[in-house]
């Protein structure tokens, strides 16, 4: 019995082993047939995968080459009011090109476009403005509002130098030309004839209907009558007139409701002044306001880069008396002694008075739309190059 039951077993034992060998076998060549499946799908999909990654970095790149313009290229000719306002951009800007393939005609940073701006000129009379060693892009409404999306807000605080940029940054921001910078919902047909163009710059009466903030122009798209949208409205901006020291209560309320809530305190929030016209080139009055908005941005304990505008040249047609005494000269000396202020208030400084000079201007003092866009388009160019965190 002992002999049988050792021989039994080890049989089953035998039969345990051989069938465990099997199922391990099974699995073996089951894991080895999906490996290989894999491979050969694998190797079937990749000229798939090849052939749609090509296609898309193609659709990709033809998207992101369609935002750059070439040197020469007018960028406002689509504006509406191109035409009528006889405005074209070989008017305004003189495209660059490189002197040599390694260099760029193009400012590499803020110091040296700023230095570069201040200290251009102009080939001839109202022939287009150029910097000094370096010059600024101009740039199309796609890069526009690409360099806006690095932005919390923007706000222009000041006198008439601060509202005329901003009127001619809501021309460039709307592609509008005719009347780009008024609220033109609010105007009779009449009022459009009388304002459009550059009387929209330098008709006293057009300025009741201009455009002080973009929720303005956000209101009227939902209201019966419409104007021109603007083609990047994320990014909140603002002109806040400034005629006294100290400003009102109104003016800092709106300087704090556009600065002080913004959810990332480290992306810039610029702010652009000039107090040249409004304090009569008084340097110890623009000390002063400079103190004042100094103090309100720093409360913001906000990324706050500012820039201060030096006052455009008078030309020649400016009526004697309504001038300072001292003429340009005043200009002149205003912005050399007010330069190191600013900038020991942590300024940056752009003087306007070389981009005037040789400009035409119906009064002397005010000048039209193609200044504006100009000035407007230098200041863009500032903002391209604001560090971000």
């Amino acid at each position: 019995m002992g002999l049988a039951n050792r021989v039994s077993t080890s049989w089953v034992n035998t039969k345990i082993e051989r069938t465990l060998g099997s199922s391990r076998a099974s699995v073996l060549r089951t894991v080895l047939l999906v490996g290989a499946g894999c491979l050969i799908t694998y190797l079937l999909l990749l000229p798939l995968f090849y052939l749609f990654s090509t296609f898309t970095n193609f659709s990709s790149q033809t998207r992101f080459q369609s935002l750059i313009h070439e040197p020469g290229e007018d960028t406002i000719e689509h504006f509406a009011g191109s035409r009528d306002c006889g405005i074209t951009q070989a008017d305004i800007y003189d495209a660059p090109w490189p002197t040599s393939p390694n260099a760029s005609p193009f400012c590499k940073n803020r110091a040296t476009l700023l230095e570069a701006l201040s200290g251009g000129g102009r080939h001839g009379f109202d022939e287009p403005y150029v910097g000094k060693g370096c010059t600024y892009r101009w740039f199309p409404t796609p890069e526009i509002c690409m360099i806006l999306e690095r932005l919390n807000a923007i706000v222009f605080v000041g006198d008439d130098v601060s509202r005329s940029i901003y009127a001619a940054f809501n021309v460039l921001f709307r592609e509008d030309l005719v009347l780009g910078s008024l609220q033109e919902w609010l105007m009779t047909e009449e009022d459009r004839m009388k304002c459009k163009c550059d009387n929209q710059f330098i008709d006293s009466q057009c300025q009741a209907f201009a455009i002080k903030s973009r929720d303005e122009v956000k209101k009227s798209e939902s209201g019966d009558r419409k104007g021109t949208p603007y083609f990047c409205e994320r990014v909140p901006h603002a002109y806040i007139p400034v005629d006294t020291v100290p400003t009102s209560a109104a003016s800092q309320t709106l300087f704090k409701e556009l600065m002080y809530s913004k959810p990332n305190p480290w992306q810039p929030s610029p702010m652009i002044f000039s107090f040249g016209h409004g304090s009569s080139f008084d340097v110890s009055t623009t000390t002063r306001a400079l103190d004042e908005w100094t103090s309100l941005a720093t409360a913001a304990e906000r990324n706050i880069p500012m820039l201060f505008l030096g006052s455009p040249a008078f030309s020649l047609s400016k009526s004697t008396g309504t001038a300072p005494d001292k003429g340009n000269l005043a200009v002149w000396q205003y912005l050399d002694e007010m330069s190191p202020v600013a900038k020991e208030k942590h300024f940056d400084v752009l003087s306007l008075y070389n981009l005037t000079l040789q400009a035409s201007t119906a009064d002397g003092e005010s000048f039209g739309e193609k200044v504006a866009l100009v000035e407007a388009m230098m200041i863009i160019n500032w903002l391209s190059k604001l560090e971000t965190s």
